[in-house]
């Protein structure tokens, strides 16, 4: 439901902001979508390893891929380009 730009548009050879910024990014769009604070989510190495995700970024410029995993109760999609969106399912009643 929540979608954000990439992250790392103009970044620099190396992929430096990549690094710095896709974990971040991550926690900080779900807890947007979610209205709380990035502080009061789980961690998010408890569920994937940012790392991983921040390193593949960066060592793959070219291709084009998404990763989707489970996250706060919702689904958190990562793709090639940097962009992050997460899918929340509310347990309230409308």
């Amino acid at each position: 439901m929540g979608k954000t730009t990439p992250t790392h548009a103009g970044t620099g050879a190396g992929g430096a902001s990549i690094r710095e910024c896709t974990t971040l990014e991550i926690v900080s769009r779900v807890a947007d979508v979610k209205g709380c604070r990035a502080v009061d989510l789980e961690p998010l190495s408890n569920v994937t390893d940012p790392d991983a995700l921040e390193n593949l970024l960066a060592a793959t410029p070219n291709a084009e891929f998404e990763i989707r995993f489970a996250y706060e109760g919702g689904h958190v999609t990562l793709a090639s380009d940097g962009t992050v969106d997460f899918e929340y399912v509310s347990d309230r009643s409308a």
